[in-house]
């Protein structure tokens, strides 16, 4: 019983349904139709075993070899991974398993390898022996990126042309492997086809019921057969979709139906595997190439779009570059903490983008830093427009925690169209805009032009500067402080002129941007406080009071060891004069990068007992602050806003405040260029104290102020005696 049952199957599942259908014929054919038959049986069986064993080899060469291709792929990936372990965070337990994956990946691609050799497989050779030198390659590099990062890129850089070759190799075996079946799968079809014709040649002898059999017969044959052919060739074109007919029969053409879908599973797995890993790659290169704060491009991709947009741009097309610069972002921080500053820096980024356009280009350059690009490809946008849009967003309140935070910006912009050379000549030209952006003392921006680029000094001018210090050729001129109430003299301010052996006179405008420009702005300081110094000994010596000298104090000094040092040493050597001395600073080194150390400096030499006076009060940013935090002994009111007196009611607004202010600190308040008595009368209605401008005296030369104090020195005297 057991011996019968499996000799049915065997028959079950052998040609005999086949068989019986072609067999069919001999009730109405001739024994010329038997021995056709015979022969057509014997061609079935050579097809069947062709595309069987086709099939076989083709299954072998493309699972194998797009096996290899993943695996190794998997090993590229987290190679690159190994390599970006310092910056990405691979670290423990993910290092491991990265180390792992790669040495699994290795491991199954040498046994698909090992597989292909097997069969046969023309080219397996060559394979293996590409395969061995990668996987050499492989295991050098990850050595080298554990011991070093940085070579372990290189060399897993250097190692692709090796990867490249492997998979080059493996995915021609499946392609080679793909055209012989697709040949012998076209052979096989020729075959039916011809086979077909025989039998129609054949009943056409035997009568017409034999021609209608036969072709009935020929048709359960040859239907199946291009029908799976035309399955597999449409899985060959990419279609991965398509129905695969006849699994259901439990014949020969079911079970190679049923090899026909288990391949079209594996080549739908293996497409979801490459997609899988295009995206892990997509999502690797933007983790790459964007800020992890704001999600928006950071610099190195800002520099790869810039470059591009400016090859394009000289084959025809302008684009605009806006350099965004946040103000008052560090009090910010610095009053409510990191947290804070995030926030203003992702809320900003996103309203930057919401202002963008497709094509537009916005990116954090660092810190507080923004680029934006523009094309201006249909000519209907305007710089202008769009920098007054950004400034708006930007200067618009930022909630946070229940409060409102404020920033502003100062947005330099520069078109393609007004600057040559390359990308990075427009990126300064757009940070020179927005230097002078800056200049306003308050949320602007400025369009770059030709005209804006500073001065450009050589190495003679240079030497000629260093030579001036040298030989003392900077003079001080004195403009007089006055008591705004008698006109009584309260001080000197010391302003540096530079006495040119060949040009004359030369004002400060000439030379101070060539001493910023070459960075000596520590040497001039020292030698105009030296120069003061001095002249302090000779006015003692004439018998003359100053009333004290105020020096302007630069953030070179203030901000390095080296120069307060010299400063220290200077007042040691003139202690006797150190009294007289007020040292004016700029509310703007309290916003530079090194302001917490210029703070601790000011706050030390206001310690030792010298004034400090705030000069240009209320042009910069947070000056209400640092009142409360350190010591200012004297607040000097800007130009620009006594130039408002009598014309401008906010400017008037502002004195009145900061004379409020300054009474309250016990400070004097000193108002700068005073050129009328209109405003030296609304000043002194106003309780300010003391004042300088033209409207009492200009700047004079060491005679000039000697013969200024003996001329006011009996008036001096007769006040007093009068008091």
């Amino acid at each position: 019983m057991r011996r019968g049952r499996k000799l049915a199957g065997r028959l079950r599942f052998s040609n005999w349904s086949i068989l019986a259908k072609v067999m069919a014929g001999p009730l109405v054919m001739l024994v010329a139709l038997t021995l056709m038959t015979f022969v057509a049986w014997q061609t079935l069986k050579t097809q069947r075993t062709a595309i069987v064993s086709g099939f076989a080899e083709f299954e072998i060469a493309l699972d194998r070899a797009y096996h290899v291709s993943h695996h190794l792929a998997s090993v590229e990936a987290n190679l690159y991974k190994l390599s970006m372990w310092s910056e990405i965070g691979v670290r423990g337990a993910e290092l491991e398993g990265t180390l792992r994956s790669i040495s699994y990946n290795l491991e199954i691609s040498d046994t698909d390898i090992a597989k292909m050799q097997e069969a046969g497989l023309e080219g397996a050779e060559e394979l293996r022996a590409a395969f061995a030198v990668y996987k050499q390659n492989t295991s050098q590099a990850v050595l080298l990126i554990l011991r070093n990062a940085t070579l372990g890129a290189v060399a897993t850089r250097g190692g692709h042309q090796t990867y490249a070759r492997v998979e080059r190799l493996a995915q021609s075996i499946a392609t080679q492997a793909s055209s012989d079946f697709r040949e012998a799968t076209d052979r096989t079809s020729a075959m039916s086809d011809r086979l077909a014709r025989d039998f129609i040649v054949a009943a056409a002898l035997t009568g017409l019921m034999a021609i209608i059999v036969s072709f009935a017969a020929s048709r359960v044959i040859t239907r199946p057969i291009l029908g799976l052919v035309r399955t597999v060739q449409s899985l060959l074109r990419g279609d991965l979709a398509v129905a695969v007919p006849f699994v259901e029969r439990r014949d020969e053409f079911g079970r190679i139906a049923a090899s026909v879908r288990e391949l079209q599973r594996v080549m739908v797995q293996n497409r979801l595997l490459a997609d899988e890993r295009e995206q892990k790659q997509a999502e690797l290169e933007h983790i790459a190439s964007h800020d992890g704060l704001t999600a928006v491009a950071n610099r190195k991709a800002f520099d790869t779009f810039l470059d591009a947009i400016w090859q394009d741009t000289q084959e025809g097309g302008e684009f605009v570059y806006l350099l965004v610069d946040l103000d008052s972002f560090k009090p910010i921080n610095d009053a409510y903490g990191h947290d804070a500053g995030d926030a203003v820096l992702k809320t900003l980024a996103q309203r930057f983008r919401e202002l963008t356009r497709p094509g537009d280009f916005v990116a954090r350059l660092g810190g507080d830093e923004f680029g934006i690009v523009v094309p201006l490809a249909d000519h209907r946008r305007d710089p202008e427009t769009i920098a007054r849009r950004i400034l708006e967003a930007t200067t618009r309140p930022i909630p946070f925690n229940g409060r409102e935070l404020r920033v502003g910006a100062s947005i330099g912009v520069a078109c393609s169209r007004d600057v040559s050379g390359a990308a990075h000549e427009l990126m300064a030209a757009a940070d020179q805009a927005m230097y002078v952006a800056k200049q306003e003392k308050r949320p602007s921006y400025s369009v770059y032009s030709p005209s804006m680029m500073p001065e450009r000094f050589g190495l003679e001018d240079k030497e000629e500067i260093e030579t001036a210090l040298e030989r003392g050729e900077f003079v001080m001129h004195y403009q007089p402080k006055v008591r705004l109430g008698t006109d009584g003299h309260a001080g000197f301010e010391a302003l540096a002129r530079w006495q040119h052996p060949e040009k004359g006179l030369l004002p400060p405008s000439y030379f101070l941007p060539r001493i910023g420009n070459f960075g000596l702005q520590g040497n001039f300081t020292m030698e105009v406080a030296r120069q003061v110094f001095s002249d302090l000994r000779r006015f003692a010596a004439a018998g003359l009071d100053t009333g004290g000298v105020a020096i302007n104090l630069d953030e070179a000094t203030l901000a390095t060891r080296s120069g307060m040092d010299a400063l220290h040493g200077l007042f040691a050597e003139n202690a006797e004069f150190a009294r007289l001395i007020t040292l004016e600073i700029t509310e703007d080194v309290f916003i530079a990068r090194s302001a917490d150390i210029i703070r601790d400096n000011v706050e030390m030499l206001a310690a030792l007992g010298i004034r400090i006076s705030m000069d240009d009060f209320g042009t910069g940013y947070g000056s209400f602050k640092h009142l409360r935090e350190f010591t200012i002994h004297e607040l000097k009111i800007d130009t620009q806003f006594v130039a408002g007196i009598g014309r401008d009611k906010s400017s008037e607004v502002i004195i009145d405040g900061f004379l409020a202010i300054a009474s309250g600190l016990g400070a004097d308040v000193v108002a700068e260029g005073i050129e009328t008595p209109e405003q030296q009368q609304y000043l002194t209605r106003r309780g300010c104290h003391f004042g300088q401008g033209f409207l009492f005296c200009r700047p004079l030369p060491f005679d000039g102020a000697a013969a200024y104090l003996e001329e006011r020195a009996p008036l001096a005297r007769e006040k007093t005696k009068v008091g």
